[in-house]
């Protein structure tokens, strides 16, 4: 079984590389613009799904797919939009929709992310400031040192082109319409995708489970051992 793992709006593929020697026929792939993948513009949730899908023809035609934060609404997008590609997918630290249903919350968001760019920080600083308050208190010096390089190596028009796509992203309405079976993956301790937020997405899931463990935001970082037993419990029943 063929498990494709997709980042979030931070590091890169190396989000999981404690991850995947522990998940049986996995691999983790760059989205666009990250490592050694091309940047091919503007990016939206259904181009991106589109990527993705060619990323699982290219394994072979059928994958569960693993994504964290912003990867796990492209794994939401792909389920619905190439359901015959999808066998199942792993929801990690992430939401049905971006924020709430009050469109000046993007607007603060948009400022809040890419005001510091404007003043002149730059991406590796940008990236540790944000990789700590992501991470919380429970991530080792040593992992939190490879994430904050790897998302300082985004060049700054990927990072504020992705920010801006993540706040388009609702699928809210269809979490009905999914048909595959859905681990939604939570942190006890995550500020971003709060693991109520990830219960009532389960719930509304046809074929939803949740599960909850001890950590923040970056999941897959911090307890990268916790995350691949959850992820193989779940391929087990597939």
């Amino acid at each position: 079984m063929t498990v494709l793992f997709v980042h979030g709006i931070g590091a890169g593929k190396e989000t999981f590389e404690e991850v995947v020697p522990l998940v049986p026929g996995s691999q983790a792939l760059d989205m666009p613009g990250w490592g050694d993948e091309p940047w091919g513009g503007p990016a939206s949730f259904p181009a991106l799904a589109d990527w993705l899908a060619g990323k699982i023809d290219a394994a072979g035609g059928e994958a569960v797919i693993f994504g964290h934060s912003f990867g796990g609404m492209l794994a939401l997008e792909t389920a619905l939009t190439h359901p015959g590609k999808v066998k199942a997918f792993v929801a990690c630290a992430t939401s049905p929709a971006f924020g709430g249903r009050d469109p000046s919350f993007a607007e603060q968001f948009l400022a809040a992310r890419l005001k510091p760019l404007d003043e002149g920080m730059t991406m590796p600083e940008l990236a540790r400031r944000s990789s700590e308050q992501m991470a919380g208190s429970g991530v080792s010096p040593e992992r939190m040192e490879r994430f904050a390089a790897s998302m300082g190596r985004l060049d700054e028009t990927v990072y504020r082109d992705v920010v801006r796509c993540l706040t388009t992203f609702n699928r809210r309405d269809d979490l009905e319409k999914v048909s595959q079976p859905v681990l939604c993956l939570a942190a006890d301790a995550d500020e971003t995708a709060p693991a109520k937020t990830m219960e009532k997405m389960a719930a509304k899931l046809p074929k939803g489970e949740f599960q909850v463990l001890p950590g923040g935001h970056l999941l897959p970082v911090q307890s990268p051992e916790a995350t691949a037993e959850a992820v193989n419990a779940f391929l087990a029943k597939l």
